[in-house]
């Protein structure tokens, strides 16, 4: 790619802000950002601005962690109108050590292979360019 010009550098661009941040280096890993309860301790995801578990109003961000275990999962056999995945695919609910659950599809996986109880970590996935040619990114699991 050439450097010269405007516009003529190449990014990665969240598919829906403030999910989670993108990586500082090639080789580092997206963090999922949540909130929490600075009264109860309780997580969540996507963010929220009250906590169901006390009902304390202000939630605090928080970096959520990037392994978690497959609580459950399915295999899509057809694609929804508009998805911007390929059937077959995975869909899990990843459990984060804060107790969190994750619905995200699986990725880099033997669909013949996903079990419950299996380790997992973040990572990222082109889903499509956007008109600057920016690659449009989004959170996925793979397994450990």
């Amino acid at each position: 790619m050439s450097d010269s010009g405007e516009g003529s550098t190449k990014h990665m661009v969240p598919l829906r802000a403030g999910i989670f941040r993108l990586p500082d280096t090639p080789e580092g890993k997206p963090v999922l950002l949540g909130s929490r309860c600075p009264k109860c301790g309780a997580y969540y995801f996507p963010k929220r601005h009250i906590c169901i578990g006390c009902g304390h109003d202000g939630l605090d961000e928080a970096e959520l962690s990037a392994r978690g275990k497959v609580w459950t999962y399915t295999i899509a056999g057809q694609t929804p109108p508009g998805s911007l995945v390929e059937a077959p695919y995975a869909l899990a609910v990843v459990e984060l050590p804060e107790k969190v659950a994750i619905r995200a599809v699986l990725t880099d996986v033997d669909l013949d292979a996903v079990r419950v109880g299996m380790d997992v970590e973040i990572t990222l996935a082109k889903m499509k360019e956007d008109q600057d040619g920016n690659d449009v990114v989004s959170y996925k699991f793979r397994p450990v």
